[in-house]
């Protein structure tokens, strides 16, 4: 394990996520495995709702998060999915200090639609599924 500035501990293998959009820079930092197709963040007091444990749409925002930074890493121009659909099932509670993982698996790429899967876990607890659809930009990307 490693720690950013002193403040996150982060298990070796991950990297600070660099290029993020200004909505997910105000949800806190964020870290993607350097081989494999995972997003992952260290939950913090910010990220809870009143029973004291991750907010849904924290959780939403990590799986819809992990999509788009995933399957624009595997493109091969760096393009740019949005989402055309979400399916979220919540199965368990993310707890402060928590390291939470986005495991992405791109199930078909079709050229104008991609889908793919994603699962939320803490360690090897499974705590929330994710089903998507994603078509890519075909605009500019004023992001970068």
């Amino acid at each position: 394990m490693s720690s950013l500035n002193g403040s996150v501990t982060i298990p070796e293998g991950f990297t600070a996520l660099e290029k993020r959009s200004g909505f997910l820079r105000n949800c806190g930092e964020f870290f993607v495995h350097d081989e494999q197709p995972i997003l992952a963040v260290r939950l913090q007091a910010h990220h809870l709702n009143y029973v004291h444990i991750a907010h849904g749409g924290f959780l939403a925002t990590v799986a819809d998060s992990a999509f788009g930074v995933i399957l624009r890493r595997q493109s091969k121009s760096q393009t740019v999915a949005l989402t055309v659909n979400l399916n979220i099932d919540y199965i368990g509670p993310v707890r402060e200090g928590d390291w939470l993982e986005a495991h992405v698996e791109v199930l078909k790429n079709g050229g104008t639609f991609i889908n793919a899967s994603c699962l939320l876990k803490v360690g090897a607890r499974l705590v929330l599924r994710a089903n998507g659809v994603f078509t890519t930009w075909k605009g500019k990307t004023p992001c970068t």
